[in-house]
């Protein structure tokens, strides 16, 4: 199975593209990197550094994505001097185990399926009444979490470390990208990135266009986002990672050639 030298839309931000985009290349795809969110550091921090010199009154901390570790780690190490982390880490999958990793730090908790639900659910099993929880996050992540945990007396902090922004400057390449068709596969990794994609291409005739590209989502809920936003579904795997995501559409490929 390969990507048959497909052009696969890499919609992630800027920093983290290079690791779908080899992924891309090593399964004989074309990577098009056209970066439609980014991310920044809050302007305000007094409630990070609150919440890192409280750290030891908390009972976990809570990592839904690589930025909320970067974000959150990035501040803590000024404050702390060190990355070791005085309570138990729940994360929401392998790629944030492994992010997690690179820091020298392990995780207690990984759920059996990558998302927040499944999180939710290996969370409440383990955490009890009156326990504290960190949720370092950005500025548009999904409340799920917190909600369902407080409706269960459980304290939660969330914390935004950093704020997710369209990506203007992608506006007029993703449109000509899509006119000129020269995308065969779009890729989300997330709903940030498909709300982005409407939005920059408000005002114009895209949908006229993409009659024969390949949508492709990295789980449940981006799908749900595009579908929102009135997108098709064709591929989205059962494992919600890069390489899944990606195993999906070399299926999908197959699927249509023998046909």
């Amino acid at each position: 199975m390969d990507l048959q030298g497909k052009k696969i839309l890499v919609t992630r931000a800027k920093a983290q593209a290079s690791a779908l985009s080899s992924q891309i290349e090593a399964n004989g795809g074309v990577p098009v990197e056209m970066p439609l969110i980014s991310c920044k550091e809050v302007e305000n921090k007094c409630a990070i550094h609150n919440a890192v010199n409280s750290i030891h009154t908390y009972d976990w901390i809570v990592f839904t994505s690589k930025n909320g570790i970067d974000f959150f780690l990035l501040e803590y190490v000024k404050l702390k001097g060190t990355t070791k982390i005085p309570c138990k880490i729940a994360v929401v999958g392998k790629k944030t185990e492994d992010i997690l990793a690179d820091y020298g730090l392990h995780a207690d908790l990984i759920p059996k399926l990558f998302v927040a639900e499944s999180l939710l659910e290996s969370l409440l099993n383990v955490l009890h009444t009156g326990e504290r929880v960190l949720f370092p996050r950005g500025n548009l992540a999904r409340t799920v979490i917190p909600e369902s945990l407080r409706e269960n007396n459980i304290y939660v902090n969330e914390l935004d470390v950093y704020e997710n922004v369209i990506e203007d400057n992608s506006k007029d390449q993703l449109y000509k990208a899509i006119l000129n068709q020269e995308i065969d596969v779009v890729t989300f990794t997330s709903s940030s990135t498909v709300d982005n994609f409407v939005k920059l291409l408000e005002g114009t005739n895209w949908r006229d266009h993409i009659g024969e590209m390949i949508f492709a989502s990295i789980g449940p809920i981006t799908s749900k986002t595009m579908l929102k936003h009135g997108l098709p579904v064709h591929v989205e795997p059962s494992e919600y990672t890069i390489q899944g995501m990606l195993d999906s559409v070399m299926d999908n490929l197959k699927e249509d050639k023998s046909c």
